[in-house]
């Protein structure tokens, strides 16, 4: 179903996505660089040149290696990990707020409050949702003004006999029943 507001049904901006995989792609990258660079600076100390002299150079870096790796990786994990976080935390900040605020102007209107109009923040990236909501909301206002004429149209001729008012009763009630069928 394409939305007429803006054209096509593509809720989040495609801005937003490739900003969103950059980051990410950033991210990785960064992380990656330091892991690599953490492990060439602590593993590729020069090893003195006589066999005997490698033999214990070797041994020696051996016994600091794995806890090296270890950590290395582990800091890799935490820190991508954590800043991966951050920015899927703030990516579904931008995409789950607004819904959620949607949820709450719907749960608002069940209630028995009237309806208002949605409003997201600037940085939010379901604007198009919004849009929408708002020209139904519109059209639901619009709607309900047509049901309220008709009958109050009704009403006024219900001055008269009762015969008439009935008559006129049972077209409007006929005319506000085809009105609100499209809401079925």
């Amino acid at each position: 179903m394409t939305n007429r507001l803006r054209g096509h049904d593509v809720p989040v901006t495609a801005g937003f996505t490739k900003r969103f995989l950059l980051l990410l792609l950033l991210i990785d990258a960064v992380g990656a660089a330091l892991l690599f660079l953490a492990l060439f600076l602590t593993l590729s100390r020069p090893i003195p040149g006589d066999y005997p002299a490698v033999f214990l150079g070797l041994r020696q870096q051996a016994s600091y290696f794995l806890p090296v790796v270890a950590f290395a990786g582990l800091a890799y994990v935490f820190l991508v990990g954590l800043a991966t976080a951050v920015l899927c935390v703030t990516a579904l900040q931008k995409i789950a707020g607004p819904l959620y605020r949607m949820e709450r102007l719907i749960e608002s209107y069940v209630a028995g409050e009237p309806v208002r109009p949605a409003f997201f923040r600037e940085a939010d990236e379901v604007k198009v949702l919004a849009a929408s909501f708002n020209s139904f909301v519109g059209h639901l206002r619009d709607d309900r003004q047509k049901w309220l004429a008709t009958m109050a149209q009704a009403e006024r001729h219900c001055l008269q006999d009762r015969a008439t008012c009935r008559l006129e009763m049972e077209k409007a009630l006929a005319e506000v029943e085809v009105l609100m069928a499209k809401y079925r």
